[in-house]
């Protein structure tokens, strides 16, 4: 089983490290950017977007200040 959890944080990292690369494409209005716009940048599943920004995984720059989540905020 460690060796599932290893594949799962590098899994886990490398969406991080994705959804970090996309702030720097995706449009940012008044700084904010929209999860759909995330979404469609990585192809990442929005769920798992949501995840690990709530998780503060994901280093966001700046300049932006949120991330809409519409309708796709947990509750």
């Amino acid at each position: 089983m460690p060796e599932l959890e290893e594949e799962l944080a590098k899994l886990r990292e490398g969406y991080c490290r994705a959804l970090e690369k996309a702030f720097e494409r995706v449009p940012i209005r008044d700084g904010v950017v929209s999860v759909e716009d995330l979404w469609l940048e990585t192809a990442i599943p929005i769920d798992l977007i949501v995840e690990l920004l709530e998780s503060e995984g994901v280093k966001i720059p700046p300049h932006v200040e949120r991330v809409d989540f519409g309708r796709y905020k947990k509750r």
